[in-house]
């Protein structure tokens, strides 16, 4: 739950033949001799020839220098770094703007994740449109422009809040099928403009939607596949629909199997441990397989398309690995802990296949669970060079 709440092959070498013909004469002696030698060749090496001191001396080719090769190189290394007003991403907004340079020097991630945040009045109204926190769509295109012009990949996704206490998306709840109806119309009535703007843009991938829990369990299909519909006819990007984890633990809605969804994106923040305590990182990655890794890859199996890790954090606090989708923490600063957390995930998260990509949330404005400056940085550095 979000706090706002080729592989390629080597090309073959190019084999060079030089032929080397010496031809030695003499006009002062009797003896003529002549010869000519052809090395043979290998993948590994040039010819070679012995040269009298008159012959013409030869050109080798240079080598060709190796290229390193990534580490999964189609997986989606990403990076969330969310704006919570009408201005964020745009060009006044310089924090931003100069942010996620340095997000793509100290990280090395090719993706950046722009979150666009609506609202709603209550968990029950039908209502949902932009609010005060709302990027406006000058400032939205204005970010995936930056972003495109230092190299990212941009994966928009669209957040929904409500304005009462608690106000989380998953508790969006419609008792008759008309409000579902009128809920579903009006949402496409706001995303609508953003998803235009994204393909005129060349944004890469989209979200459908963000940890709607409850609509994602109970609303009928028939409406989820029509906004599915809507959404591909206006934007030409990769789709996927973001749930929240616990989602990973029911027997999967059959929109989710749309063939215009290429992935499903989950928001990652199970806990590895049941008890506010430091947990030492040596038994971490384990913890993480078990207990997160197993659920994805069976989810995977489910659905028969990849799942995408569209949000994960933790917390720079001695119990990060409790409850970290909770922004907030009485325990100890420790720096630490939250950099094996994320050693841990993506040491599973590179060795298993049937996660698409990873996006953290987030390097700045999640509170706790911020990076930026924290011992994280150098771990995701790591893996996302390798």
């Amino acid at each position: 739950m979000s706090t706002f709440r080729r592989n390629t092959s080597k090309s073959p070498l190019l084999k060079l033949v030089s032929i080397y013909v010496v031809l030695f004469g003499s006009l002062f002696s009797a003896c003529a001799t002549s010869s000519s030698q052809t090395q043979p060749l290998s993948s590994h090496a040039h010819p070679t020839s012995t040269k009298s001191a008159s012959s013409t001396p030869t050109v080798s080719a240079a080598s060709t220098p190796a290229v390193a090769q990534l580490l999964r190189p189609d997986l989606e290394r990403g990076m969330i770094y969310p704006g919570w007003s009408q201005d964020s991403y745009g060009t006044t907004d310089t924090t931003w703007q100069q942010g996620i340079q340095t997000i793509q020097t100290q990280t090395m991630a090719t993706w950046l994740e722009i979150p666009v945040l609506f609202t709603q009045s209550t968990p029950y109204s039908t209502d949902p449109g932009p609010g005060a926190n709302t990027p406006d769509l000058t400032a939205f295109a204005s970010g995936v422009r930056k972003a495109h012009a230092l190299g990212y990949h941009v994966f928009f996704i669209p957040l929904m809040g409500v304005n009462t206490a608690g106000g989380w998306a998953g508790i969006i709840q419609l008792a008759t099928q008309q409000q579902q109806q009128a809920w579903f119309a009006n949402y496409w009535n706001t995303l609508k403009p953003y998803a235009v703007v994204a393909q005129e843009n060349g944004v890469e991938q989209m979200s459908i939607g963000t940890e709607l829990t409850w609509l994602e369990q109970n609303a009928p299909a028939s409406l989820w596949e029509t906004l599915i519909a809507q959404v591909h006819n206006v934007f030409h990007g990769t789709l996927t629909y973001d749930m929240n984890w616990p989602s990973l633990y029911l027997p999967p809605v059959s929109w989710l199997k749309n063939p215009d969804l290429t992935m499903i994106g989950v928001s990652e923040y199970i806990s590895l441990i049941d008890t506010s305590e430091w947990i030492a990182p040596s038994a971490m990655p384990g913890l993480w397989k078990s207990k997160v890794g197993a659920f994805i890859d069976a989810f995977s199996r489910q659905i028969g398309k990849p799942v995408l890790i569209s949000e994960i954090g933790y917390r720079n606090t001695s119990d990060t690995l409790y409850d970290p989708w909770n922004a907030q923490s009485p325990a100890p600063v420790d720096s630490a802990a939250q950099a094996a957390a994320y050693d841990a995930t993506l040491s599973d998260v590179f060795a298993d296949s049937h996660i698409a990509g990873i996006f953290f949330w987030g390097w700045a404005e999640v509170a706790r669970l911020d990076i930026q400056g924290q011992a994280a940085v150098p771990v995701v550095h790591k893996w996302y060079s390798r």
